[in-house]
């Protein structure tokens, strides 16, 4: 299934709801888009959703590649923003995340590095339309 829908950033909460109403873990959440697009902010959105928490602090895994939150339900945010290679993912721990644990695991940049799409996965592609509006394109993969 390919959803496309155009957001404006005084609607990404109501974006927000609709999408982690069809989350529920384990699942692999891969975001894609150019640099500025909004992949931390949708990530940073969605967390506080899913933890039902909106002061937790949610910041980029850029440099550390990857941050747990240990909570109920339990999410990885990682970025593969650095990483070039498959092993890369191995290396870093991410793999086991995304393919033997019962995590959430929302992952930044994911097309950069070339591996298998686990099964129960949801692929957002973010465009930038204006700076107050971003197409935001959801693949669901079952």
């Amino acid at each position: 299934m390919l959803k496309k829908e155009i957001v404006h950033f005084d609607k990404i909460d109501e974006f927000i709801n609709n999408l982690a109403e069809i989350i529920s873990a384990p699942i692999f959440i891969g975001l894609k888009g150019e640099m500025g697009a909004g992949k931390t902010t949708l990530t940073r959105h969605l967390i506080q959703k899913l933890l039902k928490n909106s002061k937790i602090v949610v910041t980029s895994p850029t440099f550390t590649l990857i941050n747990v939150y240990d909570e109920t339900p339990p999410i990885v945010h990682a970025d593969f923003f650095r990483l070039e290679s498959y092993d890369d993912l191995v290396y870093s721990g991410i793999e086991e995340y995304i393919f033997d644990s019962d995590y959430i695991v929302i992952a930044e940049w994911y097309d950069k590095i070339d591996f298998k799409i686990p099964l129960n996965s949801i692929l957002i592609s973010i465009s930038i339309i204006s700076e107050f509006e971003r197409e935001i394109s959801i693949e669901i993969v079952k």
